[in-house]
């Protein structure tokens, strides 16, 4: 779709913005900018990362001016516990998940912050009111959602017939071989398939079936031939 195409388009442009007397880092991902201040000075940084897959980002100063300025760093709402170092000491400035953190010296090139971002794996409900999602239970690690693909499933089975345990221990793992290289997340889930053809039937029995399967990132589905997918799964309290 022509939007799609456009937002890929326009998202190195969206990574820094510029600020009164400084520049806001917005997005977090391997590379170099070059530009100018609001001065007119010129200003040179660059990230190493390997974010999503790692919570560390690194950000080096190669050139700035003399004068003391600003430089903002997005903390996004789902990091909590973000830390950040400058040259290997923690900052003293507040970090607050959802906000920006705001650094405000004399640069110099060779100074480095380091951003720690907390990326175990976390569960999502939704509100009761979205009744599409009531009582389901959705796994992210980092900024990434994940899903559950057939491919992934016991033969025969589907989609529908997955559960989750909100007490299982996820696990991530990355693989550098697998879809491109990413990190996918292991666990156990319950499978327990519907035996009927009309759209109601007596409960007349009731077992589950554990199966230990992999979750792997919304963005990276349907590359392994035709499959289901889903984001949410019914949970068993």
């Amino acid at each position: 779709p022509p939007n799609l195409v456009r937002t890929i388009a326009k998202v190195s442009k969206w990574a820094y913005s510029k600020t009164e007397n400084g520049l806001a880092v917005n997005l977090y991902g391997g590379n170099k900018l070059e530009t100018y201040l609001q001065d007119q000075s010129v200003i040179k940084l660059r990230q190493e990362t390997n974010y999503p897959w790692e919570g560390q980002v690194s950000i080096q100063v190669d050139a700035c001016k003399d004068e003391a300025f600003e430089i903002l760093l997005r903390i996004p709402d789902w990091a909590k516990g973000t830390k950040v170092m400058l040259n290997g000491e923690a900052i003293s400035e507040e970090i607050t998940a959802g906000s920006y953190t705001r650094i405000f010296r004399n640069w110099q090139p060779g100074d480095e912050i380091i951003i720690h971002f907390p990326m175990h794996v976390q569960m999502l409900e939704g509100h009761p009111r979205i009744e599409e999602v009531r009582n389901q239970l959705a796994l992210k690690r980092g900024p990434l959602v994940y899903c559950i693909e057939t491919p992934d499933l016991p033969e025969n089975s589907s989609i529908l017939d997955v559960y989750l345990d909100p007490h299982s221990d996820f696990q991530p793992s990355h693989r550098p071989d697998f879809l491109g290289g990413l990190t996918s997340i292991s666990g156990n889930i319950y499978l327990r398939s519907y035996k009927g053809s009309g759209m109601y039937k007596s409960l007349e029995s009731f077992s589950w079936d554990r199966h230990q399967t992999q979750f792997v990132p919304y963005y990276s589905w349907s590359n392994r031939g035709q499959a289901e997918m889903t984001v949410y799964k019914p949970a068993v309290w």
